[in-house]
């Protein structure tokens, strides 16, 4: 008996299919591979840049989205890190099933897909990125994971304190604190990591001698990533695990001192890259502990707007700020730091200022300031309050992890606006 290739009757239904390919990086070749050619007419590439290929690609015209025509049945997404490409898709009002998200292996099992890609090259490619991108990268880190647990063999590891432990000492003894993370790391090595702070040699120099520091009271956080990562959700242990490759371990391991104590930098996120974020309630409420009935100054960038618009500062004495640029704030390191000296040190004082922070905590705690490299702390808090799962936008805050997070709208309205801007004790222009 005859049999009938269902996907194939399906094409021969619906007639050939018009489609955009998004992107013309290596992934564009892939896809192009898995095209199904007689049946598929392809009218062209869409991409962001698409003033840099004015000749076209592979003989076809490259332009950007709000130039493609009517009448395409779907636009396939080439780029292997789809996720800021679907969302700029779905924000240009482009249906969701016309979308074909070609790396993605609930795109590849969809029936109704398979009339533009043949059904076994294209599961075949996405299983094998698939395994390049978590199974490869889990066996390159697997063996440190493995020696965290067991404590023995050949791998060193540098002994990281929890948060509760600084917070203690914090409380107790008013110790101050600096965190180091993976910008500050790259930035020691002049490659710039953040897109908030350009590589300068004077701020490598400095942030150096701040990590090398003796100071006994002023603590020193790292990230507690060398090791097991299971206290992470998947996507964050995966983030670890494709940023902490061999020789990016290796420089780690170069900068640090094995013999000494270091605390966990995640002290100011935790919640978003946390499992159990039933926990972090009690993780915030810890934290709040630090400034309860202090007079605290802020020493924040233009639209961090730390504690605006919720109730984590609510149990400060007062607040008082200082606005700092958001971008490449050390260009005006000589200008915030002569300004927070004019301050009495019988505040505490909060910094949200990226790497610039590490070297201003530095030397305000050297002139006798209580000082907290607090970072990302009050977005976490906005995103607990949210319940959400994933980093997302927060309205009229800057949040660099986000796309569009650095396009803040000023609509800070009311009461709130007025109390904002009673706080400010001066602005520091870029």
């Amino acid at each position: 008996m005859l049999r009938i290739d269902k996907s194939r009757r399906y094409d021969m239904e619906v007639g050939m299919k018009k489609i955009y390919i998004f992107g013309v990086g290596k992934g564009k070749d892939i896809v192009r591979r898995c095209i199904r050619e007689d049946e598929t007419d392809i009218l062209g590439f869409i991409d962001n840049a698409a003033d840099s290929y004015s000749q076209g690609v592979d003989g076809l015209p490259v332009i950007r989205l709000k130039e493609i025509a009517d009448g395409y049945d779907h636009i396939i997404i080439s780029v292997m890190q789809y996720q800021d490409i679907l969302q700029q898709l779905l924000e240009n009002g482009i249906a969701a099933a016309k979308i074909i998200r070609f790396f993605a292996i609930e795109d590849a099992l969809r029936p109704e897909y398979w009339a533009v890609l043949d059904k076994s090259l294209w599961q075949l490619e996405v299983l094998m990125y698939t395994y390049m991108n978590t199974t490869f990268y889990r066996q390159q880190n697997i063996r440190y994971e493995i020696a965290d647990a067991v404590r023995k063999g050949e791998y060193t590891f540098p002994t990281i304190l929890p948060a509760e432990d600084a917070v203690d000492r914090i409380c107790r003894e008013k110790a101050s604190l600096v965190r180091f993370g993976d910008g500050e790391f790259s930035l020691m090595k002049m490659r710039k990591r953040a897109i908030y702070q350009e590589a300068d040699a004077e701020l490598a120099g400095r942030l150096q001698e701040v990590l090398h520091t003796k100071e006994d009271t002023l603590l020193v956080a790292i990230a507690d990533i060398y090791g097991s990562l299971e206290r992470f959700t998947e996507s964050a242990a995966e983030a670890v695990r494709h940023y902490l490759t061999p020789d990016v371990r290796a420089e780690h391991m170069e900068q640090l001192e094995l013999d000494r104590t270091y605390y966990d930098a995640f002290l100011s996120r935790p919640y978003v890259m946390f499992r159990d974020k039933e926990k972090a309630g009690e993780r915030f409420g810890r934290l709040k502990r630090i400034w309860e009935g202090r007079d605290v100054m802020i020493i924040e960038g233009s639209q961090t707007r730390m504690g605006v618009g919720n109730d984590l500062l609510d149990n400060a004495l007062s607040v008082c700020r200082i606005i700092a640029p958001s971008e490449n704030a050390f260009r005006k390191y000589a200008d915030i730091l002569d300004f927070a000296l004019t301050v009495g040190n019988d505040k505490l004082v909060l910094i949200s200022l990226g790497p610039t922070a590490k070297v201003l905590a530095y030397d305000l705690y050297i002139k006798g300031y209580q000082v907290i490299d607090i970072g990302h702390l009050d977005i976490e808090y906005e995103w607990f309050l949210r319940g959400v799962q994933e980093r997302c936008n927060i309205p009229y805050k800057y949040v660099q992890e986000v796309r569009n997070g650095d396009k803040v709208t000023d609509d800070i309205e009311g009461a709130e606006l007025e109390i904002y801007q009673s706080q400010i004790l001066t602005v520091i222009d870029e």
